[in-house]
């Protein structure tokens, strides 16, 4: 229960925000947010979760509303708070704008602190040992070396650089703060990972950037993580981030969360990619054992790769839509099938093997004193070929795996694809769940002190039913909450536009919308156009640009950012600029006032299912007779609308219209569904 004590610190917390936050805005919805967060995590709700689903529309100011509401009942409770977010961006935006704020605010002390995924920390015994072998005459480098050749002079001048950067502490060993960035496959051989980390046996574990992040975790009450590092962390076992038992999450944007587990839950290996780690854990085996003076294990590369012409002989008679074959409901045809069995069980035993000689090889060193510069690539690529083995492992299981009956099925498909050196036909074999909702209620609902999940965005058509399926949580078992905007969406125009042709007459769509533009656009405004379609996009621009009498951003040219920042100084100038976005523009764009006052949305964005694991997910539904448009494009159609929509107001004073070149709101049936999720616009149908 909610404590007189905890009601007055938290109400009292909340009148110091008023009273000493520069350009406050007292907001009703506000009050209500931190109410609810508070009652529901203290447990007034009897017979149920502790659980709120939030939907906070922009300008209530979420953020503090979910902080001050949380902060003093962890606290109190002894529970650690961890806030997710849904990218790294918004991580640092809470740590080094919002936390710092909230603190001075509020009535209980607390510390707080970031952390990351493991691979964004650089591995500084990885970093020592590359460039102490700069010289390029460690003999490892001919058979196993850390990269497919020695590193070449420029990335290892820009290694030492680091590496001098990291122990005067003019860098903190993070990818995100790393100037000049690096080339992926070059922090790849340097970032840290769990298979090749030794932890406390290595000898820079107390100058290591990540367990130096893991040691302010125990002293920090307020953590703040991404959404990937939550359902990492959680699915291999809860080894970084506090005890989930003993924690209240906050999952800030959790529109994002389903998408996130769905990738997280889906395996992938590859013809060549098997090859090439049996290859390499021969070659780190015989390395082993000639330097311990064992027996070298027999590991049958011959008999992997005939298994593997085998299966690639049974694909290439597959009928590949778009270098795509999926499986029906995720059954494996019977010869590939075997041939699967037979490569999982080879694998399994070089795998076995290959971990009783890792086990010795540890033992070894811990009597036998060898030159650092030796065992270091040796143990990394010991690591790395652990890994492998174990993901190619896991991909076969999942792929053979016999579905449970009367549950939506595992998606499981083979996607082929053309390497760029041998020019061979490299093979993706993929397995991926379709309903994560299990998922997330054993490893988070089930478990959690409490959990808040909230966004802008949650509903779609006007419910909370969508979110619920996706993520695994019941209507009856936890709180929800829409909050009204505090903005007067009543005096926005909301026009569709009179067009003759439907979206799906491409052709016919396409031109008019040029026409369209052409009439409607301001070139002395801020305007953003939303497409559904890159072609759609690249055309219309082809037609329109020379047209326009003022500048066109087109999405792809430049980045995002730049992309924002020079058509906000194109504003501050007086001067038009014009946006054609996809999908990314649609939602996290924050162009306040004259920088955008005309948002142009070209077509309903419908989720036709293309993806492997959408197509699965359709047809059992209409297995089931049920109908996958109904249950999953429309509401999703819904909310991306909603998003679309919300780029035009972003504060009390933004005024501007919005036009929709979508004649289906009018002429289908779900056209009314849709138009009354929406805001209070001022509908005007030409």
């Amino acid at each position: 229960m909610l404590s007189n004590e905890l009601k007055t610190k938290i109400h009292q917390s909340f009148k110091n925000l008023k009273e000493n936050m520069n350009g406050f805005i007292t907001r009703q919805a506000q009050n209500k947010m931190i109410a609810e967060i508070s009652k529901t995590l203290s447990g007034e709700y009897k017979n149920s979760h502790n659980i709120l689903c939030v939907e906070a529309p922009t300008g209530i100011g979420k953020t503090f509303a979910y902080l001050l509401g949380s902060i003093h009942i962890a606290k109190a409770n002894k529970k650690k708070l961890i806030i997710s977010s849904a990218n790294v961006a918004l991580q640092e935006q809470l740590f080094f704008k919002d936390i710092p704020q909230a603190q001075q605010y509020c009535c209980v002390d607390f510390e707080y602190t970031l952390i990351k995924g493991r691979s964004r920390y650089v591995c500084i015994r990885n970093l020592i040992n590359i460039c102490e072998d700069n010289k390029n005459d460690n003999p490892l480098f001919e058979s196993m070396p850390l990269f497919d050749k020695p590193p070449e002079e420029y990335p290892l001048e820009q290694l030492s650089k680091m590496l001098y950067n990291y122990s005067t502490k003019k860098w903190n060993g993070e990818i995100d703060d790393l100037i000049p960035t690096t080339n992926h496959s070059i922090w790849q051989q340097i970032a840290c990972n769990r298979f090749t980390c030794t932890v406390k046996n290595c000898e820079f574990y107390k100058d290591c950037a990540f367990f130096k992040t893991r040691q302010k975790i125990t002293k920090a009450d307020v953590i703040v993580a991404n959404h990937d590092l939550v359902l990492a962390d959680l699915s291999t076992g809860n080894t970084v981030l506090p005890d989930v038992s003993k924690s209240i999450f906050i999952f800030d944007e959790a529109h994002h969360l389903n998408s996130k587990a769905l990738s997280h839950f889906s395996l992938t290996t590859s013809t060549e990619f098997i090859k090439t780690s049996v290859k390499q854990t021969k070659e780190v085996s015989e390395t082993l054992c000639k330097i311990s003076k064992q027996n070298i294990p027999n590991i049958n590369i011959k008999q992997i790769d005939n298994y593997i012409t085998d299966l690639i002989q049974l694909l290439e008679q597959l009928k590949f839509n778009e270098n795509i074959y999926l499986f029906n409901q995720g059954v494996i045809d019977e010869p590939i099938k075997q041939i699967s069995r037979n490569i999982l069980t080879l694998i399994e035993i070089i795998q076995t093997k290959f971990t009783l000689l890792k086990e010795f090889w540890s033992d070894y060193l811990k009597k036998t004193v060898i030159n650092k510069s030796i065992h270091g690539p040796i143990n990394n690529m010991a690591g790395q070929c652990e890994q492998h083995l174990l993901s190619i492992i896991a991909l076969f299981s999942s792929f053979l795996q016999i579905d449970e009956p009367n549950k939506i099925p595992n998606s499981r498909w083979i996607k082929k694809s053309i390497l760029t050196t041998s020019k061979r036909t490299n093979y993706l074999l993929n397995s991926a769940q379709t309903d994560i909702s299990e998922n997330l209620d054993h490893l988070i609902w089930s478990k959690a002190s409490g959990a808040i999940l909230t966004s802008a965005t949650l509903t779609s058509l006007g419910s909370f039913e969508r979110l619920n399926k996706q993520l695994g949580l019941l209507r009856n078992e936890n709180q929800y909450l829409r909050l009204p905007s505090p903005f007067m969406f009543n005096q926005v125009d909301l026009i569709i536009a009179k067009l003759k042709a439907s979206p799906t007459q491409v052709y016919e769509h396409t031109q008019e919308t040029t026409l369209q533009l052409l009439k409607r656009l301001d070139s002395d405004e801020g305007s953003l156009v939303l497409f559904t379609s890159n072609k759609q996009m690249q055309i219309v621009a082809n037609l329109i640009d020379k047209k326009l009498n003022c500048t066109l951003f087109i999405q792809g040219e430049y980045p995002k950012k730049n992309i924002l920042k020079k058509h906000i100084n194109l504003r501050k100038q007086g001067k038009g600029s014009i946006i054609f976005g996809l999908d990314s523009f649609s939602e996290g764009i924050d162009l306040k006032g004259n920088n955008l006052t005309h948002v142009i949305i070209t077509k309903l964005r419908f989720s036709v299912p293309t993806s492997p694991i959408d197509r699965t997910l359709a047809t059992y539904l209409k297995s089931q007779n049920r109908n996958p448009f109904m249950e999953i494009s429309l509401p999703d159609a819904s909310l991306k609308l909603i998003q679309a929509c919300g780029r035009l107001i972003r504060t009390e004073t933004d005024v501007g219209k919005i036009t929709i070149f979508d004649n289906r709101l009018i002429s289908k049936f779900y056209g009314k569904l849709l138009l009354n999720a929406l805001p209070n616009y001022n509908i005007i149908i030409e």
